[in-house]
């Protein structure tokens, strides 16, 4: 017994020191091997490795550079809030891209579309005001969201400026059909020019996440629920975001060592972004219907952009975004 607590001990100070250097904080069998996305995320849904797997504690407050990807104007603060608050606090330079534009079809919290995009953005720069981060928006229509060539050279020149030692976005299999668009485009822009190597910490919003990754929130748990309440055109006028995502960071204290004590905790999934971009390309590509899950918008708007990246047309000949659509559903990439 005294040379298996040795040895787990071992391993456990291994990944510990490797956890500085990499986000390779475990083994574990190779999930990744499903390759229908819906089966995925119900899989990983049991915790059916949860015996296997013991995520460590990320470094967040020894980091240079965060660069938060948020599809909505709350999704950072819901997924990552706590981590970028101690993040913050340490001096850690952070800057927040927001991907959708904010738009409301019929907002109950403004006269009208354009205006709930003037009250999303006014409370995400509150937001990042509180974190003493940049700001940054593609302005993607949040009810048409058509992404083109010029949001994918404006994500692309924001990585290059910020340089970010880690992006945060949320994890590959994030239900949302929006959320999943985030990690499609990093794949489209890393393929119009190539993107610098960052590690990617997948964050959690509306599911359960394969996390090899923890940061303890406790502290700044109070701090966290005031941001989160700053959106109030969410809360008050959708759905208590506030109140569902610390009880999501309540449920993953589980991760923690055993303890009376109320805690909280924010997880992870993290990896060097070419592992990221080969996981989008194992989960994503085979069937766009079932990885957006049905969302016509998004379905037709991210198969233009990508078959315009990725076949692009010849000299001289023109197509039009019907023919697109219909080369797509006949080549299935």
């Amino acid at each position: 017994m005294r040379i298996l607590r040795r040895l787990r001990a071992l391993i456990q100070e291994s990944l510990a020191l490797r956890s500085e250097r990499g986000p390779y904080r475990y083994l574990v069998r190779r999930w990744d091997d499903i390759s229908d996305i819906d089966l995925a995320v119900r899989v990983l849904g049991t915790e059916f490795f949860s015996r296997e797997m013991a995520p460590l504690a990320l470094p967040v407050e020894k980091l240079r550079s965060i660069l938060v990807i948020a599809p909505h104007q709350d999704d950072e603060v819901i997924g990552a809030g706590g981590a970028l608050l101690l993040a913050s606090a340490a001096g850690v330079k952070i800057d927040v891209l927001y991907v959708t534009d904010g738009a409301a079809k019929n907002p109950s919290y403004a006269a009208s579309p354009s205006d709930s995009v003037r009250v999303r953005n006014e409370e995400a720069q509150e937001v990042c005001s509180r974190l003493g981060a940049g700001m940054h928006r593609l302005d993607i229509s949040n009810l048409t969201p058509e992404p083109d060539r010029s949001h994918l050279d404006r994500l692309s020149e924001i990585i290059e400026t910020v340089k970010p030692q880690v992006v945060m976005a949320p994890w590959i299999l994030d239900l949302p059909a929006k959320h999943r668009m985030v990690n499609h485009l990093l794949w489209l822009a890393d393929k119009l020019r190539r993107l610098p190597d960052f590690e990617v910490w997948g964050y959690q919003v509306h599911n359960t996440l394969f996390p090899n990754g923890y940061i303890d929130i406790t502290d700044v748990a109070d701090k966290k629920l005031e941001m989160l309440r700053y959106f109030k055109s969410q809360n008050q006028f959708g759905q208590c975001y506030d109140h569902l995502a610390m009880g999501m960071a309540a449920w993953n204290a589980r991760f923690l060592d055993r303890s009376p004590e109320p805690r909280y905790v924010e997880v992870f999934f993290t990896l060097p972004l070419r592992e990221v971009l080969r996981l989008v390309e194992s989960f994503y590509f085979r069937d766009l219907w079932t990885t957006y899950r049905g969302d016509s918008r998004v379905i037709q708007g991210i198969r233009k952009i990508h078959e315009a990246i990725t076949k692009p047309v010849q000299p001289g000949k023109r197509e039009s975004a019907m023919d697109l659509v219909d080369r797509w559903e006949t080549d299935k990439l």
